[in-house]
């Protein structure tokens, strides 16, 4: 076959640097639009008082204009540049574990700032972040040489809010769910949380995964670009995290791939955007040639892809806010599936990294389907932030996006207008950024520049706040730092 480094002055994010807090300083929180919820699996008391659907409308604090100048003109041109893929997880240090010995992930070098009281960072190992006294433990890798992104698992503990059903909660979750798919050849639909990696050959890494009794899917199906067998092992690491491994070339005899089924969306497994030859000439070109890992243990990230509740919605956000991208949406087998292309990798602008929204029709047991996951992530955010205001903690699963062709202040009206939640930042090290709730339930986080015509000031990046705002933003104004909503009295 074939500052403190909880105020970001110096290095990254609560898994990425950017987000803020202004309209909480307008006096008024953002009315909720639901309880938490599970689906038809359960009602959460904890917020189950949550109201219905209103968007406020309040006078400026620093100068927001709802209309300014052609924006959609703007935002109709230029790309985005895909920076991290950011999955909060309850251990770090295991998924990156993970990472670096079944994919070849390396460290990225970043630390936290060395003198700061309650910093704990490790500077013999300073891809591994503290902060917050224990609280903030962050892992950071990168892919190769080149390192066309990067890969962040940040674990934030008993800060930002989570909802009743904790981030371990879902991870343990998603783990049983991988295991028994393992155990029984099955796929699961959470399995479209994925990154998916090529490399030119699989055959040595299989042979290592089954050396190491790695439990994996082993599938293989033709690519409707290139007409190619294309092999895939889908791994997941401890905590639940779901990596798809691609090639075109396996050697006979080690493992026994079957053909993807209708119910594991078979189309969604391969490139609509390259054909072999090219993602081979991709991989030369970001291979660590230094000796530090075999080439053959080195992969490469080619896909992002999501699950979806209602893949329509996902198409409708990147259509109306992202009108330069060509989003289309396609059926295969039992999903309806949204690709989106013409997203650059920011350190290799003349590639492109495919994102795809998954809802999977099939019928699959568990208590918890995608549909109440997502449900329930967007629930936190109606309980605790809006546009412009608050946090949620599972705005730490995101993806990292540059933005040119406009100012970020652009995008923060679009948002504002459209109901959507988001909280801008500034540092000195990494610059201007928004953190977003994204869509479906997966967040995006923007950077690029703010031109302050939607606002005239914005806090630094503090980890060890519930919204990640500086209370010295607030003081400043004369005003006293926001405390965390409570849900059950509303």
């Amino acid at each position: 076959m074939e500052g403190s480094p909880a105020r970001m002055d110096d290095e990254e994010e609560a898994c990425t640097p950017v987000a803020d807090e202004t309209t909480p300083l307008h006096g008024e929180k953002p009315a909720r639009r639901r309880s938490l919820v599970l689906g038809a699996c359960a009602t959460l008391g904890l917020l189950g008082a949550a109201t219905a659907t209103g968007r406020r409308t309040t006078a400026a604090l620093f100068g927001w204009s709802a209309t300014w100048g052609n924006d959609y003109q703007c935002r109709d041109g230029g790309w985005l540049e895909l920076s991290k893929y950011t999955i909060t997880t309850s251990s770090p240090e295991l998924d990156a574990e993970f990472a670096t010995r079944v994919f070849g992930a390396t460290d990225q070098l970043t630390g936290g700032d060395e003198g700061a009281d309650d910093d704990t960072t490790n500077l013999e190992d300073p891809s591994t972040y503290w902060d917050c006294n224990g609280k903030v433990h962050i892992r950071k890798l990168a892919f190769g040489a080149v390192k066309p992104m990067e890969l962040h698992f940040p674990y934030i503990h008993d800060i930002t809010p989570t909802g009743p059903l904790d981030v371990k909660y879902w991870d343990d979750y998603q783990k049983a769910l991988n295991d028994e798919s393992f155990a029984t050849n099955t796929w699961n639909p959470f399995m479209h949380y994925a990154l998916h990696m090529y490399n030119p050959d699989l055959t040595a890494t299989a042979k290592r995964l089954v050396a190491d009794n790695e439990p994996f899917l082993a599938r293989k199906g033709q690519s409707p670009l290139d007409g190619r067998t294309y092999y895939t092992l889908v791994v997941g690491s401890p905590t639940g995290k779901v990596y798809e491994l691609t090639s075109p070339r396996l050697d006979d005899g080690i493992v026994e791939p079957i053909e993807w089924t209708a119910d594991e969306c078979p189309a969604c497994h391969f490139s609509k955007v390259y054909d072999g030859d090219v993602l081979d000439q991709w991989w030369a070109t970001n291979k660590d040639y230094q000796g530090r890992l075999p080439t053959a243990d080195q992969w490469f990230p080619v896909r992002v892809s999501i699950g979806a509740a209602h893949v329509d919605n996902a198409a409708n956000f990147w259509r109306t806010h992202f009108p330069v991208l060509d989003s289309v949406v396609s059926k295969s087998g039992l999903s309806r599936v949204l690709t989106v292309k013409n997203i650059h990798y920011i350190f290799q602008e003349e590639m492109q990294i495919e994102l795809s929204y998954v809802e999977n029709n099939a019928q699959f047991g568990g208590k918890h389907s995608v549909v109440d996951y997502v449900e329930y992530i967007n629930s936190v955010r109606d309980a605790y932030a809006g546009s412009n205001y608050g946090w949620s903690a599972w705005y730490d699963r995101h993806l990292g996006l540059g933005l040119s062709a406009c100012p970020l202040d652009t995008y923060m009206r679009a948002f504002t207008s459209a109901g959507i939640a988001f909280t801008p930042h500034e540092t000195s090290a990494i610059g201007d950024h928004f953190h977003s709730e994204g869509v479906e339930g997966y967040g995006l986080e923007f950077q690029g520049d703010f031109d302050y015509s939607f606002q005239s000031s914005y806090s630094g990046f503090d980890f060890c706040t519930w919204n990640t705002m500086e209370d010295s933003f607030y003081l400043h104004q004369g005003l006293e730092p926001p405390s965390m909503p409570d849900p059950s009295r509303a």
